[in-house]
């Protein structure tokens, strides 16, 4: 890649990868959220950054660090519905340039930039500019966005001033942002699976001593709440589905349920 980098830059980078690929180290998914955005801060320079990753129920949850409150729910009003596109015909058209062209590293602002070029309106009724840009003073970003299997993972990297950011252009390996985020995009592809992984597994476990269920239950009841049919949770587990109705039997018995249905607000 050729980027010239001084020491200072490189013992960030490698403090920024160790910290990703340590998702596993923090008892808390918001304590590694938050242990990942302070060290790319730290190497990019960044005033804020937001880091969504799933949640149970929500596409994308959003973790952020120096970003105000304002801004903050806006911006997890936006985004939190994700893979559905954000009610904002500027917004929406930068995400379809970024789907068309299937990047993973790119800039959501200069893309919206693009896409309300020439429009007064947008300065007038874009939500994104009214409630995310303007009160966050955001003047600059970088992101990574990619699809998982629950939802939706992005880390946005924004700078608060125009005159910051030339600064660090000149200082720092900020003018690189694009390439050291293509550097970070693997790594942080590894951790978030092995993060949701794990998040998924404390999740079963906590089931079994809210309702008693057993493993094997705990497994058939998130199929079941996936709308899976019994032959489906059959060939998943590799059980048969005589068995997988015995189970989903006494499931019902210990939630106290009539119907596949009711699953879903337990297991969602």
């Amino acid at each position: 890649m050729g980027l010239a980098m001084r020491q200072v830059d490189l013992e960030r980078l490698d403090r920024a990868l160790t910290t990703i690929l340590s998702p596993l180290a923090h008892q808390r998914c918001d304590d590694w959220c938050l242990a990942v955005e302070s060290s790319v801060a730290e190497l990019l320079d960044g005033d804020h950054v937001v880091f969504g990753l799933p949640r149970a129920g929500v596409p994308m949850h959003v973790h952020s660090m120096n970003v105000a409150a304002k801004p903050q729910r806006a911006i997890q009003t936006l985004f939190g519905r994700l893979p559905d596109l954000p009610p904002d015909p500027w917004l929406q058209k930068a995400e379809r340039e970024r789907l068309r062209s299937s990047a993973e590293v790119w800039s959501r602002l200069r893309a919206f930039w693009r896409a309300a070029a020439g429009q007064p309106a947008a300065l007038r009724r874009s939500p994104f500019l009214g409630e995310v840009l303007t009160p966050g003073r955001i003047y600059d970003s970088e992101n990574i966005d990619w699809p998982v299997a629950d939802g939706h993972t992005a880390l946005c990297i924004s700078y608060s001033n125009v005159e910051t950011s030339v600064r660090s252009r000149r200082a720092s390996p900020r003018h690189a942002a694009g390439a050291l985020l293509r550097l970070l995009l693997p790594a942080l592809k590894v951790a978030v699976t092995m993060r949701l992984a794990c998040d998924r597994e404390v999740a079963a476990e906590l089931t079994l001593g809210r309702f008693g269920l057993s493993r094997r239950e705990a497994q058939i009841a998130r199929l079941l709440a996936r709308r899976a049919t019994n032959r489906e949770i059959a060939d998943e587990l590799d059980v048969s589905p005589h068995t997988v109705r015995h189970h989903v039997e006494s499931i019902f018995t210990k939630l106290g349920i009539h119907s596949r249905r009711s699953i879903a607000s337990q297991f969602a």
